[in-house]
């Protein structure tokens, strides 16, 4: 009964991203606080010296998460991507409970049961999707560069349903090829008010990042990060529940070293 909770939660998620990329077919102009338009071509300039004082949790966490990433010069053997991994398939690789994603140079680690990956099945399952789809993208038999959104991983917490979703955004399947990742979550931070787009540092690289208040989403606190990679938008989108925090959530995160 959980588990189809959380699958409840991450569908109402995907379909908001549908309505994004719906949106982002269509040349009209929306109002202000729903589904935004990929034509519409508003920027909010932020950094990262623009946090509020309701940003506090979030850089909080994201202040807690940089002390626990080792340095380039301290990174250990077990902090190193193994050799067979080197040249990961483009949505990335799962090896055991850890998976890893070369192109945005990460990896996350679960513990099978506290959190868990979904496996290609109940990744379709969420996302509407059919088994062998998902199985075609994640070995590289489908690519995600023709496609609009896919899902790499969606990993679940079983006590609260938090959920953990890497996605990838195809600006060229849009004909947009230079909409970046600030545009797209400009797009996100449009739909709420008092919400801006911020640059921060995080898994040791510069992302841009929109929190979601759980008092404004329909679906838990949510708070993505977004990087630009050859030609790609990967979106990186925490879902909390419950007591659950942040900072639980982001040590299950590791930069790669190479």
């Amino acid at each position: 009964m959980k588990d189809a909770g959380i699958k409840k939660r991450i569908s109402a998620f995907m379909i908001g991203i549908m309505l994004l990329s719906l949106a982002s077919g269509c040349g009209k102009e929306e109002e202000p606080y729903t589904s935004p338009n990929f034509s519409k071509n508003d920027k909010k300039e932020a950094t990262e010296s623009d946090a509020t004082e309701g940003d506090a949790t979030l850089g909080d966490a994201l202040m807690i998460a940089s002390y626990s990433d080792a340095s380039m010069t301290d990174a250990s053997e077990t902090d190193a991507v193994p050799a067979s991994l080197s040249d990961a398939l483009p949505m990335g690789v799962y090896d055991g409970n850890t998976y890893y994603n070369g192109m945005a140079s990460f990896k996350i680690t679960v513990d099978g049961e506290k959190w868990r990956f979904f496996d290609a099945s109940e990744v379709a399952s969420a996302t509407g999707a059919t088994k062998d789809y998902v199985t075609n993208l994640w070995y590289g038999y489908a690519s995600p560069y023709d496609e609009d959104t896919t899902y790499a991983v969606i990993a679940s917490e079983y006590e609260t349903g938090s959920t953990i979703i890497v996605s990838y955004i195809s600006p060229n399947s849009y004909n947009m090829p230079n909409y970046s990742a600030k545009d797209y979550l400009t797009m996100v931070a449009n739909r709420y008010a008092d919400t801006q787009v911020r640059t921060v540092t995080f898994l040791g690289q510069r992302y841009e990042c929109v929190e979601i208040p759980q008092e404004d989403s329909v679906i838990g606190r949510r708070v993505h990060f977004a990087i630009d990679r050859d030609g790609m938008i990967i979106l990186l989108t925490f879902t909390m529940y419950g007591d659950l925090t942040l900072e639980d959530a982001f040590s299950l995160l590791k930069p790669l070293y190479y």
